[in-house]
C-alpha cells in the first residue's frame, strides 16, 4: 500500500476524475463527493490560514483505491473536511484496506498527534476498527443520531407503511391547513439558484431569534450553490404571496436527505408542510428513502415514525500521553460548563 499526501488546492483539483470514479462505483453520501469536499475547502476552510489541507491518496498496485479527505485545524488536529456541516463523514474507499497500516503512516511517518472523526455511521470501517481494537490509543462513543424511513410509490401518506392512522390524519390536517400555499421543487435543470429568496428567509430567521447572525454565511451559500449547479441538491419550497419555507435536499439516486431548513416563523408548521409536500411529489412515481439527517428531533419522530440510528465520534492518538491529555482537558471543560450553568440558573 502506498500513500500520497495532498496539501495544495491545485493538486486537490486534479483528483476530481479519480475521486468521481470511486464515488460513482460505491454507495456514499453527497458529503463524500468531490464537489462537496473541494468547494468546502476552497470556499470555506481555506479562509483561515490556521487550516492546512491533508488529503491522503491511497494507492494499491499503482491504482488509486481511496481518499481520506482530512485537514489540520488550528489545534493541529486532523479532521474530515467540513465535518461540522456534514451529516455523515467517512473515508472514501473502493476496497478494504489495512486501517492499522494507514494510522501508522499518519502517526509515525507524518508525525501527526491526533485525529478526530465525527458523524461516522456504525458500518463505517473507521467505526468498526475502533470497536475491535481496544489496545489502540483511541476513544470512541455515540455522539449523535440520524433518522430515515421508506415511502412506497403512491399517494402520501397512505403509501408509508410505518405511519399509523393518527400520523396520517395529522399529515392530512396540515396539508388542508396550508391549501393556500403552493409547493415547488427547484433544480438546476430548469431554475437558477434562488439566492434572493434564500437571503430574505435567512434574515427573517435571524430577526425573529430562531437563528443567530452566523447562520448560513455567504461562504456556506456559495458551497450550496455549487452543489445545486452540479445537481447534487434540489430545493423544495412553499409559498403563498411570498416564500414561507425552503429546504435543501441532497439527492443520491432515489434517496433524499433533508439537509438545511429555512422558514418564516419560530414554529415548524411551514417546514412540516414543506417536508410533506416534497415527499408527496417524489413518491408519486417512485419508491423513495427519506433521510431526515443528523439529529433525532422529537417532532420529526412524532410525525414520521422514522428508523433511528447512531452516529459515532472516534478520536485516534499517537500515544497514551495525548489520549490522557485529551481526557483531562475534556473533563475540565465539563466541570467548568456544569459550574457555569448552575451559576446562570
Amino acid at each position: 500500500m502506498e500513500y500520497k499526501i495532498i496539501t495544495d488546492v491545485r493538486d486537490f483539483e486534479i483528483l476530481e476524475n479519480e475521486w468521481n470514479l470511486i464515488f460513482d462505483r460505491n454507495n456514499f453520501s453527497v458529503f463524500q463527493s468531490f464537489i462537496f469536499n473541494y468547494y468546502s475547502w476552497k470556499e470555506i476552510l481555506i479562509q483561515s490560514s490556521l487550516n492546512s489541507l491533508f488529503i491522503i491518496k491511497i494507492i494499491q498496485n499503482n491504482i488509486t483505491i481511496g481518499f481520506f479527505p482530512l485537514y489540520n485545524d488550528k489545534t493541529n488536529t486532523l479532521r474530515f473536511i467540513n465535518d461540522v456541516h456534514s451529516d455523515f463523514c467517512d473515508i472514501i474507499l473502493d476496497k478494504e484496506i489495512d486501517l492499522n497500516n494507514l494510522l501508522q503512516f499518519i502517526f509515525k511517518d507524518c508525525e501527526q498527534k491526533k485525529i478526530q472523526l465525527i458523524n461516522l455511521k456504525e458500518n463505517s470501517i473507521l467505526t468498526q476498527f475502533s470497536v475491535n481494537n481496544y489496545q489502540y490509543n483511541l476513544i470512541s462513543y455515540v455522539s449523535a443520531k440520524y433518522t430515515d424511513f421508506e415511502v412506497n410509490k403512491g399517494l402520501f401518506p397512505d403509501n408509508c407503511a410505518k405511519l399509523l392512522c393518527k400520523e396520517r390524519g395529522e399529515i392530512r390536517r396540515i396539508v388542508k391547513k396550508n391549501l393556500n400555499c403552493k409547493h415547488y421543487v427547484l433544480s438546476k435543470s430548469h431554475s437558477s439558484f434562488p439566492i434572493d429568496e434564500i437571503l430574505k428567509l435567512r434574515q427573517k430567521m435571524i430577526n425573529n431569534g430562531s437563528r443567530s447572525n452566523k447562520f448560513l454565511p455567504i461562504v456556506m451559500l456559495k458551497l450550496i450553490e455549487k452543489l445545486y449547479n452540479y445537481h447534487y441538491i434540489e430545493i423544495s419550497c412553499v409559498k403563498d404571496s411570498e416564500v414561507r419555507a425552503i429546504l435543501f435536499v441532497m439527492k443520491n439516486k432515489n434517496d433524499s436527505l433533508f439537509w438545511i431548513d429555512l422558514y418564516d416563523n419560530i414554529g415548524y408548521t411551514s417546514t412540516l408542510n414543506n417536508y410533506i409536500s416534497y415527499i408527496a411529489v417524489k413518491s408519486l412515481e417512485n419508491k423513495i428513502c427519506i433521510n431526515l439527517g443528523r439529529g433525532a428531533y422529537k417532532w420529526k419522530i412524532a410525525k414520521f415514525r422514522p428508523n433511528i440510528y447512531e452516529l459515532y465520534t472516534v478520536n485516534y492518538f499517537s500515544s497514551w500521553f495525548f489520549r490522557l491529555s485529551f481526557l483531562i482537558k475534556n473533563h475540565f471543560i465539563s466541570v467548568i460548563t456544569l459550574i457555569y450553568r448552575k451559576f446562570i440558573k
